[in-house]
Parts: C-alpha cells; structure tokens; sequence
C-alpha cells in the first residue's frame, strides 16, 4: 500500500524548457525556499486569482 498523504496529486504535467529556462526556474525555486513543482504550482494558483 503506497503511503498515505492529506493532498495527493495524481496528475503530471510535462514541460521541455531549454537550459536558460531551467536555470532560472531553479534560481527562482531556490530563492523562495522551495522545488520546482511547488513553485509550479503556487505560480498557477496566483495566475488563477488574477494575481501577476
């Protein structure tokens, strides 16, 4: 049985950046103290709320 989490995410979503793009999605996901994906994700959720 797979562990047990409060929020699971089941769906992938696949993006090919090229190497200034992943230099600076790490740059921007190491200076908000956090990965990738959750920078993602927070980044659509305030694109959702209408915020820039």
């Amino acid at each position: 049985m797979g562990k047990s989490v409060e929020n699971p995410k089941k769906n992938i979503i696949s993006c090919r950046v090229n190497d200034r793009e992943m230099q600076a999605l790490q740059d921007l996901a190491k200076k908000a103290g956090t990965n990738i994906s959750d920078l993602m994700r927070q980044s659509i959720l305030s694109m959702a709320q209408g915020h820039t």
